[in-house]
């Protein structure tokens, strides 16, 4: 079979099973039209017209009269109350009416203005007084004569009180204000709009030469779970998850920035249709976004607010636990909190009060701002804290009754100006700074490091250190200024101060023989070392004083007080504790004894310049060294040299230079050296040594010499004295004298109580005039290599090898004993050991012999005794008796070598 014969077959086949498939189509069509007409029909049974509360269910059911294109107009004598149309009306016998495609006019007291209302169907129910209640169902619009517009799908309208109220999805519309809700009651006659749950409005710019455009916000979203629209007093009045959302009409303006509000409740006031003011209660936040003209945002939250608009939020009241942040871009966020804050937008400020706190953060460093009250200019980077008022950064905190700080723009302290019980505190591992005055300003870098502050008026500055163990405890107290500067990383560099300045060192703690320090001048400069903890330099300018006060009063201790034009301090390298303080120009030191004692006195010591050393441990003065017109005193004993040194451990005196002198009431002393040790009442002369003393009394009468008003001077090339013990010890060429008379020996010791004096080695004298026979007086010298004198027996007497010659005669002797009378004249000479006399043509020898001088006789004895004669002859005798008056010899006792009897000689001596 050929292809195109079986396709024919198969078109055969198709056009006879053609008419079964129309037919099982139009079954099927049958039964789905049917399906669909059942389920109309259902549905339709189903369904309720009018579904609002109150709907009437007593209503007649019979009908009186059906009418098509239905108008009706109800008047007033010439008044029109309201007008009825509807495309058909159907009246029951009760007079109420059903009514489709109905549409109303409702007329005011003028019959000229008339609310609209339009709805699918409705039930017409009449009432006294042309008044009627009117169900409405159906796409129901009302358009009130002021120009709101109401649409939804269930209304109840009442003309008595010209009232509408809908339960279901409500939309509404007046102008530039439109929203919805679930549920509304408008009350026409008095202009109110209560809109029930899930409210929506929003208010807008229609276009850009609107009004509402050119000076208010382009729109505002408002939601809430309730609102009544006031339009009368142009309120809006919201509770229960209120939103409103502000977009200002120049959003993308440098100022203008979008803000979303939300609160428990809210009245929105509006002027002419425009937004003006909110009110907001219960859990109220605040959020202004940022834009891409503006990148500054904030977040606030109260208890209570109240913003006024114009353009976009411009000022916000807030009260009641009040937070906000605020920030730009991603910069960490400035926080506040405070009972009650207003902020102006403008201006870009917050008045603040009620504990306020403001929080800022730059690079991870919290910076915490309080006050009772404050302004906040954010733009301008300025706060105005009033009232208990601190800025504590957590290493620096300013404090006063009042403070104005300027900010960076990344929101950190530049600069605060501090005014009433102002301080400032800067803290570090090692020291607590401390500054406080009536006025202070503090400036900081961008860093929050502190750069430089500067307290005015009255000022403190404390300097606290964390080891009080090592540290000093540096106060500074100063009349008009205290200035500190800081280095990098905020470390403190330099510290000066205005007007009379007091600064006390504290000693540190632990060390009982310790000292504190109080150093006084008019100006004072500090410089500290690199570490920013560590004073390295102190200068005080302009009557200085240093008072060091030892923490114990003991027997060693002073109090010692330094006054000069100026000091210049320098430091330990660790501690703030003063090394050494040089004073200069006419310094003076006044030293105090912290306990009384015999001998021991204030201590003055004045120069051109003092350098003073202090201890490293117990910060008492170490030494000092006066240069240029030294003076030192202790009660009456004085010492003065070109240059001092004072060791106050040793409590020793070193004079040097420009003829280094000591002195009392009793005498002077002066020497190339001299070394004063104070302590123990010595003095030790190297070098030249000349003492005064200013009278034979002042010695003590330790002196044999005759002339009690008489200076008397001793000199040596070295001397010690010991002031308690009033002992002298002249070494090295000493030499005493008074007018003529004098001693000269290696050494002489003089005891000024006990009245002793000791000469040693190589002893030589000139002491008196001995008298002759015809009253004249003739000098004695004696020689010896020992001398002893005492004031008590008024004895002076020779040792070893003595030599006494007195004009032509001489004698010498082993000890020579020489008796002084009240006058310290010679009275009497006892000379013993290989006594030898010479006179011219005579000689007389013995063992002993004394020399009577009021009576000119002279006792000699020997073994034998002998007097040679040149003219005479010769006697010898166990004692002789020479009288040198009469010029004759006896001898009164027996001869060595005849014991046997008693020998009794005269001679008779010519005279020359």
């Amino acid at each position: 079979m050929s292809e195109s014969h079986r396709k024919n077959l198969k078109n055969l086949e198709l056009r006879t099973r053609l008419p079964r498939i129309i037919r099982a189509v139009a079954v099927f069509a049958l039964i789905l039209a049917l399906l669909v007409l059942v389920i109309g029909f259902y549905r339709a049974r189903t369904t309720k017209e009018f579904r609002m509360k109150g709907f009437p269910t007593t209503l007649s059911k019979d009908v009186v009269a059906e009418i098509n294109d239905y108008e009706r107009t109800e008047t007033e004598g010439d008044l029109r109350k309201y007008y009825i149309k509807a495309s058909k009306a159907t009246t029951y016998s009760d007079n109420h009416q059903e009514l489709e495609n109905v549409y109303f006019e409702v007329f005011d007291e003028t019959g000229l203005l008339a609310d609209k209302i339009n709805a699918g169907k409705g039930i017409y129910v009449p009432g006294e007084n042309k008044n009627f209640t009117a169900y409405l169902a159906g796409q129901v619009s009302i358009e009130t004569r002021d120009a709101l517009k109401i649409r939804t799908e269930q209304i109840t309208y009442k003309k008595e009180s010209e009232t509408a109220e809908a339960e279901e999805l409500v939309e509404f519309e007046r102008e530039n204000i439109s929203g919805k809700s679930v549920g509304a009651f408008v009350n026409i006659r008095e202009k109110r709009l209560e809109l029930k749950t899930q409210v929506e409005i929003d208010a807008f710019a229609l276009d850009p030469a609107d009004k509402l455009a050119k000076s208010n916000v382009k729109s505002a979203r408002i939601t809430s779970n309730y609102a009544m629209v006031d339009q009368l007093a142009e309120k809006i009045e919201l509770s229960d998850n209120v939103f409103i959302g502000i977009i200002p009409y120049g959003a993308n303006s440098e100022m203008s920035q979008p803000t979303d509000i939300t609160a428990a409740r809210a009245s929105v006031g509006f002027v002419e249709r425009e937004v003006r003011t909110i009110e907001f209660s219960g859990g109220v936040n605040i959020h202004q976004k940022p834009t891409a003209a503006n990148a500054k945002w904030s977040k606030t939250k109260a208890e209570k607010a109240f913003a006024a608009v114009d353009r976009e939020l411009k000022r916000v009241e807030l009260t009641d636990n009040v937070e906000i942040e605020s920030a730009s871009g991603d910069a960490q966020p400035t926080k506040i909190n405070c009972g009650h804050a207003v902020y102006e937008k403008d201006a870009d400020r917050f008045d603040l009060r009620e504990a306020v706190h403001i929080v800022t953060v730059q690079d991870g460093r919290l910076t915490n701002i309080r006050s009772s009250e404050a302004i906040y200019e954010q733009s301008n980077g300025r706060i105005a804290l009033t009232g208990g008022a601190e800025i504590d950064n957590g290493r620096e905190l300013v404090r006063g009754d009042r403070v104005n700080a300027e900010l960076f723009p990344n929101r950190a302290v530049k600069s605060a100006n501090s005014k009433g019980s102002a301080y400032l505190r800067q803290t570090t591992p090692e020291r607590t700074t401390e500054v406080s005055a009536d006025e202070l300003n503090a400036f900081f870098g961008e860093d929050s490091q502190l750069r430089s502050a500067n307290a005015v008026g009255g000022s403190t500055a404390v300097l606290v250190p964390t080891n009080s163990r090592e540290y000093s405890r540096v106060t500074l107290t100063a009349p008009r200024a205290i200035r500190l500067g800081f280095k990098n990383a905020g470390l403190l560099d330099q510290l000066s101060t205005e007007g009379r300045t007091t600064i006390v060192m504290k000693a540190p703690d632990g060390a009982p023989d310790a000292a504190d320090k109080t150093l006084t001048a008019d100006v004072v400069k500090t410089f500290f070392n690199q570490n920013g903890k560590d004073i390295r330099l102190a200068e005080a300018v302009g009557n200085a004083e240093l008072l060091v006060d030892p923490l114990s009063a003991t027997e060693e201790n002073y109090r010692t007080t330094v006054k000069a034009p100026r000091f210049d301090c320098e430091f330990f390298p660790t501690g703030n504790n003063a090394r050494i303080c040089v004073a200069q120009t006419k310094t003076q030191t006044v030293r105090v004894p912290t306990v009384k004692r015999d001998g021991r006195g204030v201590q003055t010591l004045t120069a051109d310049k003092l350098t003073t050393t202090f201890d490293s441990k117990t910060q008492d003065v170490e030494q000092f060294e006066a240069i240029g017109s030294a003076k030192f005193v202790e009660l009456e004993r004085n010492g003065i040299a070109s240059q001092m040194t004072f060791a106050a451990r040793e409590k020793l005196v070193r004079l040097r230079g420009g003829e280094p002198t000591v002195w009392d009431s009793q005498a002077r002393a002066k020497a190339n050296e001299i070394d004063w040790d104070t302590r123990n009442q010595r003095s030790f002369l190297r070098g030249n040594v000349a003492t005064t003393y200013y009278n034979q009394k002042q010695t003590g009468g330790a002196t044999p010499f005759s002339q009690s008003n008489k200076p008397v001077f001793l000199t040596s090339a070295n001397a010690e004295f010991d002031h308690t013990a009033e002992t002298g010890l002249y070494t090295g060429n000493a030499r005493a004298w008074q007018e003529n008379n004098f001693i000269r020996a290696e050494k002489i010791f003089v005891r000024q109580k006990e009245g002793q004096l000791f000469a040693d080695g190589a002893v030589q004298s000139l002491l008196y005039d001995a008298k002759t026979s015809d009253r004249k007086s003739v000098p004695v010298y004696a020689s010896s290599q020992k001398m002893t004198f005492s004031r008590e027996t008024r004895i002076l007497r020779y040792e070893d090898s003595v030599d006494i010659r007195q004009g032509s005669d001489r004698a010498t002797a082993g000890i020579a004993t020489i008796l002084l009378n009240e006058k310290n004249e010679m009275s009497q000479t006892t000379l013993e050991k290989n006594v030898i006399i010479t006179q011219p043509k005579r000689r007389a020898t013995g063992t002993w012999a004394q020399y009577t001088n009021d009576s000119e006789v002279a006792i000699l004895r020997g073994d034998p005794a002998t007097v040679e004669d040149a003219e005479s002859g010769s006697t010898q005798g166990a004692q002789l008796t020479v009288n040198s008056r009469e010029n004759r010899v006896v001898n009164e006792a027996k001869t060595s070598p005849n014991s046997t009897g008693r020998i009794r000689s005269v001679y008779k001596v010519k005279k020359n």
